[in-house]
């Protein structure tokens, strides 16, 4: 049997932005492989024309190399998670419509702050969301939320190899009973199914923080559409200091009394970076990376994506 290690490296890109670069060694009996090595890249090379060949239009090298660390290098995995994500970009187009990040989230920077922390915790990412309840925030859709982490998860896939993701949330501002009236079950569950069963998010934990008792009721909805084990690793955090004994304050931002630089210095490198020229080039290329129907050996429902039925009803306990 092949063993697998990963020797994770951090790394700065783009000024202030530390992202994840990767060090891959097999051991497979008595031969040692590197990423580097002929035998990997001759994994590559023989993966995109079957890719290209069958109906996955995608062929870019190095996301295709992310893909299969991604998948612990099983190219079988790697063929299915491309599958899947590559459908549930025709399936569901309406999740992809962003070019230009500064422009298309402009009225979100309003009210909110979506980023991704700087600083790993145990090789986790952290993906950090503070609303403030203004006036932009009731006029701002839930879809360009959706819509903006799909853009991180874009771009760090590409770039960066963290092992998963922690999510922390900072209702503190803004009605819980707001959010339960403006939510939409049903574009939730398609918009986790992408980042979980496209994508692959490995989510080690997702962290509220709000005083509000609502939040029962508000979790209620919400956790059946994600499966048992990330269901059951949602915490409630009514004040800081909880979150600090699990996350520690080193990585946290100074407005959750951190270490770290301030929320709004962190958002402008993540907007400088993901509004670049070179990202934005990047998000219209991975627009065509799509599925021809054409080629498809047998139809795939939509059942087979985790997408029960035509999402008219979705029933929660």
């Amino acid at each position: 049997m092949t063993k697998i290690i990963m020797l994770i490296l951090n790394a700065q890109r783009s000024g202030r932005i530390r992202l994840v670069t990767y060090k891959l060694i097999i051991f497979d009996k008595r031969k040692t492989i590197t990423e580097r090595s002929p035998r990997f890249q001759n994994k590559i090379h023989m993966q995109k024309p079957t890719l290209m060949i069958r109906h996955l239009l995608f062929t870019a090298r190095k996301y295709l190399e992310m893909s299969i660390l991604g998948s612990k290098c099983s190219i079988e995995r790697t063929k299915s998670r491309l599958e899947k994500l590559f459908t549930l970009r025709s399936v569901l187009p309406k999740f992809y419509g962003f070019e230009d990040i500064r422009k298309d989230f402009e009225n979100l920077f309003f009210c909110s702050t979506l980023i991704v922390l700087p600083k790993l915790i145990d090789y986790h990412r952290i993906l950090f969301l503070k609303s403030i309840g203004n006036e932009f925030f009731d006029k701002i859709p839930y879809l360009d939320y959706y819509k903006l982490i799909i853009a991180y998860i874009d771009y760090l896939k590409m770039y960066d190899c963290a092992d998963g993701y922690i999510i922390i949330v900072d209702y503190r501002d803004i009605s819980i009973m707001n959010l339960l009236a403006r939510l939409n079950p049903v574009e939730l569950k398609e918009f986790t199914t992408i980042i979980l069963e496209g994508y692959g998010l490995r989510i080690k934990g997702i962290h509220i923080l709000t005083p509000s008792k609502t939040i029962d009721a508000f979790l209620k909805i919400v956790k059946p559409l994600f499966s048992p084990k990330v269901a059951s690793r949602f915490q409630v955090h009514e004040t800081l200091e909880s979150l600090h004994q699990v996350i520690s304050q080193e990585i946290l931002p100074k407005e959750l009394e951190g270490m770290d630089r301030s929320l709004k210095e962190i958002q402008e490198d993540w907007i400088d970076l993901l509004s670049s020229k070179e990202s934005s080039e990047y998000f219209c290329e991975m627009k065509k990376a799509q599925v021809n129907e054409a080629y498809r050996v047998r139809e795939m429902k939509n059942e087979d994506m985790g997408l029960p039925g035509t999402f008219r009803t979705l029933s929660v306990d």
